[in-house]
């Protein structure tokens, strides 16, 4: 048991010498392989790392070279270690040329306006440990002495010990913090703001690193988008529209004026900013103007106002400005929008408007004169014909007493049918319905029937006349008729506004190619303020010494338009009240051998005599019975209907040679019983003559067209009725 014991103890511990040499052998055998292993691999962890670290600083070279931004790299103590492509062409330098260069030798900036050097962001940046920019107005100093207008931040950038590696970065554009980031999967362009901050150890206070905080501004981006599309088409609307608009601020200065403004006033914004706008005011309106403005700014109140602007042309036009306060949501003045809207040919229209109602309530007037005297000028004729009519019934008058009764109605009724007849030409003459029928005449004849017209008038009041003819005929172009009423009508005034017993004279004078003729008066007279308004339609001129002798006011403005038709021309002159006046016509005078016309006597006032049978159609029955009677007296045979239908009736039995018709009849007018008469068998030999109260040239026309021969007015002159009648007479017998 022992001895086997012994055995196996020994077997083992043989063994384990054996072994255990050989296990030694065989761990470090396989130590040996694992450090060599294990060197390996740490070999191949630092190639790798290396790389890795290789490959990262690639990518930041690359990115940072292919950025749109310029890229500067300092080191902790400013000198310049990296500048990418965009930084190179920005500063003219080159990054060997900058390497380790003073960033502000590379990166030279100055104030815009007072060009003093602006300390480097850079530098603060060092100090501070925290991200700044620049302030507005900088402008960077190339190498080549060019110079840019530039917005830049610099932010420090640290390495794991916390040393600062990168710390500017500087960029060109107009925005500062703002990024565009990419949806990493859409690809989406975001827009951001980018904060970047300083982080210190809680426990000793020292910066350990930056941290960054990205909001999305996508909205914010989008409103001021939405904001300025808006101020856009704001702006192209207020360019385009007629007024003249303008902007101010809060406190009233004027800063923003449209196209329109610039365009008319011929100015620059510049020129009308703040109180510039003064310029182009009117001197005489623009301290009111101002007052009113300054006082609705400090109110904040709108305004309204108008006043002319001078255009660019030097010539004014009035505007009408309108100034409304814009405010926000609590009610504050923000700003104020004006525009002014041109009122030139309004304020004119309205000027003209006041002047034409002052001119028909002026017409208006006269129209209530004309109507007050018209009755008071027929009411005057009237009475003494009533008058004579009474007494040759109450005292059978007769002998001397009937002769001057009838000299005297008969006086009265001419005035009548001339007030009528000036009326008519008047209306004629204004609408150029009147037309002369000029012939070559000795103006001495016009002369003589003038004063013949006027003679019993002027004979009445006693008046002297005095007619003075140059010893040479001299022939004008005229119509005897019209140029006769001209002067009729001057010596009539002239009787009129003289004392009774006064003088009158009437002096035709030859001025080379033109004659005058003069009719002068010693009586009241004409005020001087009242010469101008002579001629003008229903004037009636204030002659206080002789108020009762006024007329129409129609009278020398008939003259005026005839005198005219002639060619000629007609003045007023006065010295004054109580000093008399003068009518001076001028006309041009025909030069030519004229062959003398046989001088022209009285007409005959013997009543012709006829044998016709007359019809008489009139529904005034006193003006029909007396026509007949008249007609009878001529010895004609007559019978006197008083409306249409009698008058159509009897013409087919009575069978007349002549048809006195009036046209406002009852039952059947006029026009029509004369188409009546002429169908009736014979009707075409019968002579119809129009009798009416009608005479416009229309009246005339539509006479001829429903078949009358003749046309007369009434009350018709009798001696132009006798000889029509006188003449139908020699034909038929």
């Amino acid at each position: 048991m022992n001895s086997g014991n012994s055995l196996s103890h020994g077997i083992i511990f043989g063994l384990a010498e054996f072994v255990v040499p050989l296990l030694v052998i065989l761990l470090a055998l396989i130590a040996a392989a694992a450090f060599v292993w294990l060197l390996k691999r740490s070999g191949q962890t630092r190639r790798r790392a290396a790389g890795l670290i290789y490959g990262q600083q690639q990518l930041i070279q690359a990115t940072l070279a292919s950025i749109g931004d310029a890229v500067i790299a300092t080191d902790s103590a400013g000198r310049v270690t990296f500048l990418n492509r965009v930084a190179q062409e920005l500063t003219r330098w080159t990054a060997e040329e900058a390497a380790g260069s003073p960033l502000e030798t590379v990166f030279h900036i100055v104030n815009e306006q007072t060009r003093q050097p602006v300390e480097n962001p850079v530098q603060k940046v060092l100090r501070e440990g925290k991200v700044v920019g620049l302030a507005n107005h900088t402008v960077l100093i190339a190498k080549d002495a060019t110079e840019r207008p530039i917005d830049d931040s610099a932010a420090p950038i640290r390495d794991d010990k916390g040393r600062v590696v990168l710390p500017a970065i500087m960029k060109d554009g107009q925005w500062s913090g703002e990024l565009t980031f990419r949806h990493f999967r859409t690809g989406a362009a975001i827009p951001v703001l980018y904060d970047l901050f300083r982080v210190d150890d809680p426990k000793t206070g020292k910066p350990i690193n930056f941290a960054t905080v990205t909001r999305d501004i996508t909205e914010r981006k989008r409103a001021e988008e939405l904001l300025r599309e808006r101020e856009e088409r704001f702006r192209a609307l207020a360019d385009n529209i007629p007024q003249l608009a303008w902007m101010a601020d809060a406190e009233g200065w004027v800063g923003w004026f449209n196209q329109g403004w610039l365009e008319y006033t011929g100015t620059t914004l510049e020129e009308n900013q703040g109180l510039g706008w003064k310029a182009v005011h009117h001197p005489d309106y623009i301290n009111d103007v101002s007052e009113k403005f300054v006082h609705h700014l400090q109110e904040g109140l709108d305004w309204e106002d108008t006043f002319p602007l001078r255009g660019k042309d030097g010539h004014y036009r009035w505007f009408l400005s309108r100034m409304k306060a814009i405010r926000d949501e609590s009610g504050k003045v923000v700003r104020f929008f004006g525009a002014n809207t041109e009122v030139t040919e309004q304020r004119q229209m309205a000027e003209d408007l006041r002047m034409l109602t002052a001119e028909l309530s002026e017409a208006d007037r006269r129209k209530d004169e004309f109507l007050a005297t018209l009755a008071h000028e027929l009411r005057n004729p009237l009475a003494p014909i009533r008058n004579g009519l009474e007494l040759i019934r109450l005292a059978g008058a007769g002998g001397e007493e009937l002769t001057q009764t009838r000299t005297m109605m008969d006086r009265q009724l001419t005035h009548l049918v001339r007030l009528v007849d000036d009326l008519m030409d008047v209306s004629r003459i204004t609408r150029g319905k009147i037309e002369l029928r000029k012939e070559r005449i000795q103006l001495a004849a016009v002369v003589n029937r003038a004063v013949e017209t006027s003679r019993l008038l002027i004979e009445h009041m006693g008046h002297e006349l005095t007619i003075t003819l140059p010893t040479q005929p001299i022939i004008v172009d005229a119509d005897l008729t019209r140029l006769t009423q001209v002067f009729s009508n001057l010596l009539n005034n002239a009787a009129k506004y003289s004392e009774r017993g006064g003088h009158i004279w009437l002096t035709v004078e030859r001025l080379g190619s033109d004659v005058t003729v003069s009719v002068k008066d010693a009586g009241v007279g004409i005020a001087a303020d009242q010469l101008p308004r002579v001629f003008e339609l229903f004037t009636q001129v204030d002659r206080s010494l002789h108020k009762s002798q006024g007329g129409l006011g129609i009278g020398l403005s008939l003259v005026k338009g005839l005198v005219e038709m002639h060619g000629g021309r007609i003045e007023a002159h006065s010295d004054g009240l109580g000093k008399g006046s003068e009518f001076v016509v001028r006309l041009p005078v025909v030069v030519e051998a004229f062959v003398p016309q046989a001088p022209g006597g009285q007409e005959s006032t013997a009543v012709p005599k006829s044998s016709l049978r007359v019809l008489v159609v009139d529904d005034n029955r006193d003006g029909a019975d007396s026509l007949a009677m008249m007609l009878r007296i001529m010895g004609n045979d007559v019978r006197a209907p008083y409306d249409g239908q009698q008058g159509v009736d009897l013409a087919g039995e009575f069978r007349p040679d002549v048809v006195l018709l009036d046209i406002g009849l009852p039952k059947l007018n006029g026009y029509e019983a004369c188409r009546r008469i002429r169908e009736q068998p014979g009707g075409n030999g019968v002579v119809l003559i129009a009798v009416t109260g009608w005479g416009q040239d229309e009246d005339r026309r539509r006479s001829r067209e429903a078949g009358f021969d003749h046309h007369m007015v009434k009350p018709v002159e009798p001696q132009s009725l006798m000889k029509l009648l006188a003449g139908l007479n020699a034909v038929k017998t």
